[in-house]
């Protein structure tokens, strides 16, 4: 077997291809349902709920992360995530 070629990888666009970053936006986010993020502590765990009916719908999910602050800790980072306890179902509604 001979050597594989060189150059770039065909089964990868270059990242200058107009590629998206990893991640949710917000506008598929609320297409979901959640209109707000559920924010973890990286450090002490403090557990909060952030809206972003405010918040443009091209802004990724996770790039709130990094910008959060922890009003317990004060450490800055975060795991950040829809709030998906908002799809629970009414009383009385059934789930889809």
């Amino acid at each position: 077997m001979g050597k594989p070629p060189k150059g770039p990888d065909k089964k990868r666009p270059a990242p200058s291809a107009g590629i998206r970053p990893e991640g949710m936006s917000l506008g598929n986010m609320r297409g979901l349902g959640p209109r707000s993020l559920d924010v973890i502590c990286t450090a002490c765990g403090h557990r909060t709920i952030f809206n972003v009916d405010d918040w443009p719908d091209e802004v990724l999910v996770p790039s709130f992360g990094p910008r959060m602050r922890c009003t317990k800790c004060g450490h800055r980072g975060a795991y950040v995530r829809p709030d998906w306890t908002q799809l629970r179902a009414a009383p009385g509604k059934p789930r889809r």
